[in-house]
């Protein structure tokens, strides 16, 4: 099934439904209502279009490094002027509740959820050519809702567990409070269960550029267990919960189409030539060149001004690395090459050109895609679980695969645990994994050690994010606030 690009934003004319977060400030009971919508497999395949849409969207991907590489501080935000400072919260660890780019996060992903649960409740409204198109259609569904329960659960902890289409405000207001942690995880497993037992492709060819896997379901369930193996919370699963992780994420690698990863050349995962067909890309985002609804704006954010990385040659710099993390790569490293230096007020940074598209028009909208899943993550997740297993010598093998890949040699310092984090920390630089694996590498108490020791702000609170007030108040006993944020 091709995804009909032109298609996607269809979706909007009938989800009039979200599952909580902005909800009731949406809702209108005389609007379009799905429930006639559906008369046909392509008004599904429509649908589906329109989940997958949700990615591309504000605060999913697009604005993800401030969740992730700016809290890290291995990219600082340099535009003095953006937003009244709203960015610079994430990098001072001064966050509040009141934070918009924390509230359209919180609820972008909501809706993500709820367009999902409402298309799941749609599938049988209509007969399908292929017997095996229903259970297709919703195995990719269940993936993008594990995917974004992930993203939930990692960044608030406790979040409002939303399976079912809610169809009044009632229903939302029932289903609107924060479930233990432990049951999210127990409904990204079940999900990506039924993936793994579905009719889906074990991969998608590119063509089918974007769309889920069994693959892309091995790794996130595979990352999924790693992420829950290192919670301190589920010290007692630990060992259960890394041989599950080292079981994904081998079936994941097992299943790659190419030999060594050395056999990819790091170029092809980001030239837009090679990126769509790229066999080490997992799971990526779709984006299409010079148009303003279906285009990335990376060279727009991410870039700096006058350098022509992009056509208009300004960009915002909001994403750029620190001049510390780049002498941290080997002069031998490929991938030190992706960083570009640049100067703001007289202070060295680098950007990254991942997401340069040279070839976008005036306005800066680029066909790169985003890519969220590829096999150098799956490689570097099998080292730290090994590594968290106590077998040292497996964690080596994968770890040099990526090492040898980027001209390095067989990693041999003293440190293994920082060998594996320093190593994702250069591969995967401006990715927006940094802070999911921080805390994977560290206890709370070394986050804790660690950050002070780089801006004395940070505390315990830091380790989530704050529900933002305007969703809080809608429910204060379900929705209550994370330990440290102040409550208005």
């Amino acid at each position: 099934m091709n995804m009909n690009i032109k298609h996607i934003f269809s979706l909007l004319a009938v989800s009039v439904l979200t599952a909580s977060c902005g909800f009731l400030d949406e809702y209108d009971p005389n609007s379009t209502t799905v429930g006639n919508f559906y008369k046909s497999e392509a008004d599904i395949v429509t649908s589906l279009d329109g989940v997958y849409a949700s990615l591309t969207q504000g605060y999913y991907y697009t604005n993800n490094h401030y969740f992730t590489d700016v809290r890290s501080h291995d990219t600082a935000v340099t535009d003095s002027g953006a937003n009244s400072g709203i960015p610079y919260q994430f990098y001072n660890y001064t966050l509040t509740e009141e934070n918009t780019y924390v509230y359209n996060r919180y609820t972008q992903l909501f809706k993500a959820v709820s367009r999902a649960n409402t298309l799941l409740a749609h599938l049988d409204d209509v007969s399908y050519a292929d017997p095996d198109s229903r259970s297709t259609y919703e195995a990719e569904i269940r993936f993008l809702r594990a995917l974004t329960y992930f993203h939930l659960v990692t960044e608030w902890g406790d979040v409002p567990l939303i399976l079912t289409e809610l169809k009044t405000k009632d229903e939302v207001h029932a289903n609107n409070y924060r479930r233990p942690k432990s049951e999210v995880y127990k409904a990204i497993f079940q999900d990506l269960d039924y993936v793994l037992d579905s009719p889906l492709a074990d991969l998608q060819p590119a063509s089918e550029c974007g769309r889920a896997s069994k693959v892309a379901a091995w790794t996130l369930y595979g990352k999924a267990k790693l992420q829950y193996a290192c919670d301190e919370d589920f010290a007692s699963e630990k060992q259960v919960s890394l041989e599950s992780a080292v079981e994904k994420l081998t079936a994941a690698w097992n299943l790659r189409p190419f030999g060594e990863l050395a056999s990819i050349p790091y170029n092809a995962i980001w030239d837009l030539s090679t990126q769509k067909s790229c066999v080490e890309n997992i799971f990526q985002v779709n984006y299409i060149q010079n148009n303003a609804d279906l285009g990335s704006s990376w060279n727009y954010l991410f870039g700096p001004s006058k350098t022509g990385i992009t056509s208009n040659k300004v960009g915002q710099r909001q994403n750029m690395t620190t001049k510390s993390i780049y002498d941290a790569f080997a002069k031998e490293d490929v991938r030190k090459k992706y960083l570009r230096e640049t100067t703001v007020a007289g202070v060295t940074y680098y950007h990254t050109m991942k997401y340069a598209d040279l070839e976008c028009g005036a306005n800066g909208y680029g066909g790169n895609n985003w890519v969220v899943m590829r096999y150098a993550d799956v490689a570097l997740m099998l080292a730290e679980a090994y590594y968290w297993q106590g077998s040292e010598s497996a964690a080596k093998s994968f770890l040099n695969m990526v090492r040898k890949r980027a001209g390095l040699g067989d990693w041999s310092g003293a440190d293994l645990r920082q060998g594996i984090y320093d190593e994702r920390r250069n591969e995967f630089i401006q990715e927006g994994l940094r802070w999911q694996d921080l805390l994977r590498m560290y206890t709370r108490q070394e986050m804790i050690v660690h950050f002070n020791a780089i801006n004395s702000n940070f505390g315990l609170k830091d380790l989530l994010l704050p529900i933002p007030y305007n969703e809080r108040i809608l429910n204060t006993e379900g929705l209550y606030q994370n330990p440290g944020y102040g409550i208005k």
